[in-house]
């Protein structure tokens, strides 16, 4: 299992806007954002547009405009932006609700799978915007 480079590239600039909202609390520009992440303005917009049909970043318009969160950093987790770009997390699907695994009653291996995802998102979510940005040692005022 790997992830695709969208939720990758997506936290980064999502922990850019962050840092900008704790120290500045302006907007970023795509331009800005393109160059200090080294991703193609093109592409930043093509992880943007979910990221704001979910509610997360919000743009400013005008000179000053740009990209800004539109929730807290303490709000948006790290689980938030995986499954904004690749779905509910789910290891395998023997325990979604819309597929049926003939041996879903007798397979020994069920409880695992289901442990194992439960772990994942756990830990997914214990990682905030704030939370990684506090953990990198840079200065962080209460959001």
């Amino acid at each position: 299992m790997q992830l695709s480079t969208k939720p990758r590239y997506a936290l980064r600039i999502l922990l850019q806007l962050a840092d900008s909202a704790i120290r500045e609390d302006k907007a970023v520009k795509a331009r800005d954002i393109s160059l200090s992440q080294n991703v193609t303005e093109a592409y930043i917009e093509q992880i943007m547009l979910p990221l704001k049909r979910r509610g997360y970043v919000k743009t400013v318009r005008g000179c000053n405009g740009g990209y800004m969160l539109a929730k807290s950093p303490r709000d948006i987790t790290v689980l938030d932006v995986i499954e904004v770009f690749e779905g509910e997390i789910n290891l395998v699907n023997c325990h979604d609700k819309m597929y049926t695994c003939q041996m879903h009653d007798l397979c020994i291996t069920r409880e695992v799978w289901q442990a194992l995802t439960e772990a994942f998102k756990e830990q997914a979510s214990s990682y905030s915007l704030y939370t990684i940005i506090k953990n990198s040692g840079a200065e962080a005022k209460d959001s």
